[in-house]
């Protein structure tokens, strides 16, 4: 009997086209038999790809990248096979927002978070998904944007998407970036405002990509295929005329194959919907002005060697590394 090609997900509405290729029967008509593994976080996805857990899986490029380079304790041959969505992630901040917009530029919004976080009290509590992680780079950005440093002036902790929720209801965070519906769900629920994201800090910035690992990286067949399916379902999500059939799929049980996410907040954050930070699904490979930033991001940051990021642009426009991932740290 064939075994399944296990692809790693999260909770979370940019899946949605590796969920609807699998109900949808994609995969199958193109000879794959695949198996949808819904991960609790985002270590657990680099885990599942590092140690062959998982042969794919939807990731955002600062982790794959780091994965690829062994950072996982374990060398990882990584294949980048499609972009999968662009946008969508929200910076959110509990208590109530001391102006009527989002945060601008300067000093508007510097303003803006001394009278914030003078309501806290204290340091603020700022979650994201993972450190190497899209929402991190976002989150910075934003931060300098409006003249604030993200080593100083808050306390950055990291979460998986779908706790935040709770944990900015109870306060244990202060606020974070993250991806959708979870930043339209905070705002629905009245747990959070939006200060930023995405759109205000780097819009359609690809978010999510498609990456192979193991045996299937190597198999050109399977990758082929596998590509052609992810685009017949990214052109699915992004059609009018299935939108409910997206939503109602990611909102549906785990044990029936969904995601278990909020039905009304996927719907605002879906393509065409009314969520300021909804995503769009794009398919297509890496190109270097999708990855030239986050490459130069990271590096500032101190995760990279030079050589390092020579490899990193190499290998997300091509597949392939140019020369050996270093020693994992």
């Amino acid at each position: 009997m064939k075994t399944p090609i296990r692809i790693g997900v999260l909770q979370l509405a940019d899946s949605a086209p590796v969920i609807m290729a699998h109900q949808q029967g994609l995969f199958a008509r193109h000879g794959l038999e695949t198996e949808i593994v819904v991960s609790p976080s985002w270590a657990n996805i680099a885990d599942g790809l590092a140690w062959k857990k998982l042969d794919a899986a939807v990731i955002f490029c600062p982790l794959a990248m780091m994965t690829a380079l062994g950072r996982r304790g374990h060398d990882a041959f990584l294949r980048p096979l499609t972009t999968i969505s662009r946008g969508g992630n929200t910076i959110m901040l509990r208590g109530v927002n001391p102006v009527e917009t989002i945060w601008h530029a300067g000093s508007h919004g510097r303003r803006a978070f001394d009278v914030w976080r003078s309501s806290i009290g204290r340091r603020p509590r700022i979650a994201v998904v993972h450190i190497y992680s899209t929402h991190l780079l976002i989150l910075r950005r934003f931060l300098k944007m409006i003249d604030l440093d993200m080593e100083n002036d808050i306390e950055l902790v990291v979460m998986p998407p779908v706790d935040m929720i709770h944990a900015l209801s109870e306060k244990k965070i202060d606020g974070g970036c993250v991806g959708p519906p979870w930043g339209a769900e905070a705002e629905r629920l009245g747990v959070a405002f939006r200060v930023g994201g995405s759109s205000s800090v780097f819009p359609d910035h690809v978010e999510k990509i498609m990456v192979t690992s193991g045996k299937l990286s190597r198999s050109e067949e399977q990758i082929e295929v596998m590509t052609l399916a992810l685009q017949e379902a990214i052109t699915f999500c992004q059609t009018t005329q299935y939108r409910q059939d997206v939503i109602e799929a990611l909102a549906a049980p785990l044990m029936e194959g969904g995601l278990a996410l909020p039905a009304e907040a996927t719907r605002a954050v879906l393509p065409e919907g009314s969520a300021k930070e909804a995503i769009n699904f794009v398919s297509g490979a890496l190109q270097e002005h999708d990855i030239e930033w986050i490459i130069n991001d990271m590096a500032s940051l101190g995760w990279l060697e030079n050589s390092e990021q020579q490899t990193l642009m190499h290998w997300s426009v091509s597949g392939a590394m140019t020369s050996a991932p270093p020693v994992p740290l």
